[in-house]
């Protein structure tokens, strides 16, 4: 299990996972105050951002008052839409945010010398532990009715379905399996993007360039209550 200020627990026993004292709770995006909260607004609204800008990301935090652990399978399940294009690809990142704002981070390699930081500095993400990361084409958005389950979306990437100019759709979008700590007064930070978030997987590779246009739109609240479900593990 990660612990980003260098605890790292190792060799925690379970017998499945997530283990049966982990809870899957819901945090709502709220796109007025940016934040993460237990209950989603009454009120909707809407997040944007332009594909290809300087600005081309959105993100919710929470902060957390007491030690909080994550165990097992982190689900955004978003009501987006897209302007200017008839498909969305969406690339997904949970971060841990330190009391002070400060990304956290963590090469799980043994050499953490010069050379590494230099392969790692765009990319490689292998070396380098950033967070739970997801990605999803919104026209691939099916869900496998015989394998999906509440905690891991599985979809059946056997049929197209383009979006009608102005359509509204939900994502259900799984990211990677995570165990990570929390402390007090930290942060989580949820970042929602059209371009990859971490680049590439191994260094030397080209990285990959979505087929995104125009701007995309996250909406909150109201009946289209976005949220970010985590596998808390209970105190």
């Amino acid at each position: 299990m990660h612990d980003l200020r260098g605890g790292d627990r190792l060799a925690v026993a379970a017998d499945e996972l997530p283990p049966k004292s982990v809870a899957l709770t819901k945090y709502y995006l709220d796109s007025r105050s940016r934040t993460l909260g237990a209950l989603a607004p009454t009120e909707g609204a809407s997040a944007v951002y332009e594909v290809g800008s300087n600005l081309d990301v959105v993100s919710f935090v929470v902060r957390f008052e007491h030690e909080t652990t994550l165990v097992g399978y982190p689900k955004a399940h978003l009501w987006v839409e897209a302007r200017g294009s008839d498909d969305m690809d969406l690339f997904i990142l949970v971060q841990n945010i330190d009391a002070y704002g400060t990304s956290l981070r963590q090469f799980p390699v043994p050499n953490q010398g010069a050379l590494v930081h230099d392969i790692a500095e765009r990319g490689a993400s292998i070396l380098r532990y950033t967070g739970s990361d997801g990605r999803l084409l919104s026209s691939l958005r099916r869900l496998d009715p015989a394998l999906a389950t509440d905690a891991v979306p599985a979809h059946t990437f056997d049929q197209i379905e383009k979006r009608s100019a102005g359509e509204v759709v939900h994502l259900e979008i799984h990211l990677l399996s995570i165990g990570l700590a929390f402390y007090p007064g930290e942060q989580l930070r949820l970042v929602i993007s059209g371009r990859s978030l971490l680049g590439t997987l191994v260094p030397g590779i080209r990285e990959y360039t979505p087929a995104n246009s125009g701007s995309h739109i996250v909406h909150t609240g109201g009946d289209r209550a976005s949220y970010l479900q985590l596998p808390v593990l209970a105190r």
